[in-house]
């Protein structure tokens, strides 16, 4: 079951739990609103996760964000070319710009440690 955008909002509320869900949602903001998985995928890489698992973290990734993204073609057909987008919803977007200054500054505190 797809969770609903209120849903996906009060997961994100939890920086620390959601970090690497605010990555893809960061690259899509950067990338305008749409990326392809290709565009997306280096910034996991950066963050050091397992060759094999990778993969698998950024599928669930993208189901836990729920109606906040959209998969072309589906979860199910995700390959590099997949175009991913960002919900158009007024109401998300003002909580990702609301919470954005905030998650920043909390990504960058985890890096320095």
């Amino acid at each position: 079951m797809t969770r609903t955008l209120d849903e996906v909002m009060r997961f994100l509320d939890n920086y620390t739990m959601a970090w690497h869900h605010w990555l893809i949602l960061l690259s899509l903001l950067k990338l305008g609103g749409s990326a392809t998985k290709k565009q997306i995928f280096p910034v996991f890489k950066k963050e050091g996760f397992s060759p094999h698992a990778i993969e698998g973290i950024f599928k669930r990734d993208l189901e836990e964000l729920g109606e906040a993204v959209e998969v072309e073609g589906g979860l199910d057909n995700l390959n590099d070319s997949s175009m991913i987008y960002l919900t158009e919803d007024k109401k998300f977007r003002a909580f990702l710009k609301r919470n954005l200054k905030s998650v920043v500054r909390t990504l960058k505190q985890r890096k320095t440690k």
